[in-house]
C-alpha cells in the first residue's frame, strides 16, 4: 500500500508498541507495515510482523486519540510553551478551553514521561538548585516548582514541584543524584535553605557505620561522610525591602578548594546561583501561572504541574540558546560558532 502522506516519519523510526513482542522499542527492524490510512490527517495504522499486533502510528504519543487536527494540536503546545493561559490559547486556536486542558495534561505527562526515559546517567561535576513560588487554586494556596541544573550547559537535571518544605528538597536532591553517573564528584550550588544543608551529606556523601561500644544495645546508625571531590556552598542573600543589602557566602559541607575548582571550570569569580535564577526568570515567561506581580494562577494543581512539566522539556530539548553555542572545526563563511544541542555528556 502507497503512503499518502510523505511529510510522516519513516517506518524505522518507529517500533512497536506492544510490550509482549520481542522487538518492543526496537526500531528499524523492518518488522512494520501499514495496513491502512485513515483520517484528515493520513493517520497510518501498522501492523507488525513479528506479533501481528495493530496499532496507530500516535499510540503512546501525546497526540492519541486527538480529535482536532494535528496542526491545531501542535499550535495549542506552542502556545502553552509561550506562555498563553488555557483560555488565551484556545481564543487564538479557536479550539475549546476543555480541548485545550486536555491538551496540556497529555504533554506535561508525556515530557515528564521523556524525561525520566531519557535523562540517566548524566556525568555533571557542578549543579545549582534553586526553588521559585506560584499558586494553584487561589492566591491563597502556594505551589511550588524546584529545579536541578547544569550550570554549565543549562540542562535541568531535575524538576519537582509542592509545598517548600524538606520533603521537596529531598526529592529534588534524590531525583536529581539518581541521574548522576556518580553523585560523589558534585558541587552544589544553593541558597541558604536549611534543608540543603542537612540533606547534602546524606545524599551525596559516602555512609559508613561507626563500630559498636560493647554487645548491648542497638547497632549505630549510619554516618555519612563527604568525599573530597564533593562539596556543597551556600549563598544567602539578605534584602531590605526589593534591594539587595548584604551577600554571606557559607561552605557548608567539603573544602573551599573543591569550590574554587568548580568555579574555574564555570568561569565564575565568586559562588553564586546566576544559571538557575536565569532559569527562573525564562520558566515564568513560559508559564501563564507563574507570571510575577499579577493575579495569575492556575485553577488547578495538576494544570499548573503540566505547565511546569511541558515548559520544561521545551527549554531541555526544543529551544537553542547561547549556552549550546561549540566551536566549529572549520568556519562556514562568517561563522565561527554552532548552535548545536550539546547538553549534557552521557558515559
Amino acid at each position: 500500500m502507497k503512503e499518502k502522506n510523505t511529510t510522516r516519519p519513516p517506518l524505522e523510526s518507529l517500533a512497536c508498541v506492544n510490550p509482549d513482542c520481542d522487538l518492543y522499542g526496537k526500531k528499524g527492524c523492518s518488522n512494520l507495515i501499514i495496513r491502512k490510512i485513515h483520517g484528515r490527517d493520513n493517520i497510518r495504522y501498522l501492523r507488525c510482523r513479528c506479533c501481528q499486533q495493530e496499532f496507530s502510528e500516535r499510540k503512546n504519543t501525546a497526540l492519541w486519540n486527538s480529535k482536532i487536527p494535528e496542526a491545531k494540536a501542535v499550535s495549542v503546545a506552542e502556545h502553552l510553551a509561550d506562555g498563553c493561559s488555557i483560555k488565551g490559547t484556545a481564543r487564538l486556536v479557536k479550539v475549546d478551553a476543555s480541548t485545550v486542558r486536555r491538551l496540556n495534561q497529555k504533554t506535561g505527562r508525556h515530557g515528564q514521561q521523556y524525561h525520566e526515559q531519557e535523562v540517566q546517567d548524566v556525568a555533571v561535576t557542578e549543579l545549582q538548585a534553586d526553588e521559585r513560588h506560584g499558586f494553584a487554586g487561589s492566591k491563597a494556596q502556594p505551589a511550588w516548582e524546584a529545579e536541578l541544573m547544569d550550570p554549565k550547559s543549562k540542562f535541568i537535571l531535575a524538576h519537582v514541584q509542592g509545598a517548600r518544605d524538606a520533603i521537596l528538597i529531598r526529592r529534588l536532591l534524590e531525583d536529581g543524584a539518581a541521574r548522576l553517573h556518580n553523585r560523589h564528584v558534585v558541587a552544589l550550588f544553593t541558597d541558604g535553605l536549611a534543608a540543603y544543608r542537612t540533606l547534602f551529606q546524606e545524599i551525596f556523601g559516602v555512609a559508613y557505620y561507626p563500630p559498636r561500644q560493647g554487645t548491648r544495645g542497638p547497632h549505630p546508625q549510619a554516618r555519612f561522610r563527604i568525599p573530597r571531590t564533593a562539596a556543597h556552598v551556600q549563598i544567602v542573600k539578605h534584602q531590605s525591602g526589593y534591594r539587595l543589602k548584604e551577600v554571606e557566602i557559607h561552605y557548608a559541607h567539603g573544602s573551599k578548594k573543591r569550590i574554587e575548582l568548580a568555579l574555574e571550570r564555570l568561569g565564575y569569580h565568586v559562588p553564586n546561583t546566576s544559571a538557575i535564577e536565569r532559569r527562573n526568570g525564562t520558566a515564568r515567561l513560559m508559564s501563564a501561572a507563574q507570571v510575577r506581580k499579577t493575579l495569575a494562577f492556575a485553577s488547578k494543581g495538576e494544570t499548573k504541574e503540566a505547565m511546569g512539566w511541558w515548559g520544561m522539556t521545551v527549554y531541555n530539548w526544543c529551544r537553542e540558546h547561547r549556552s549550546l553555542k561549540r566551536l566549529l572545526s572549520e568556519p562556514r563563511g562568517k561563522k565561527s560558532m554552532n548552535r548545536g544541542r550539546q547538553l549534557w555528556s552521557s558515559v
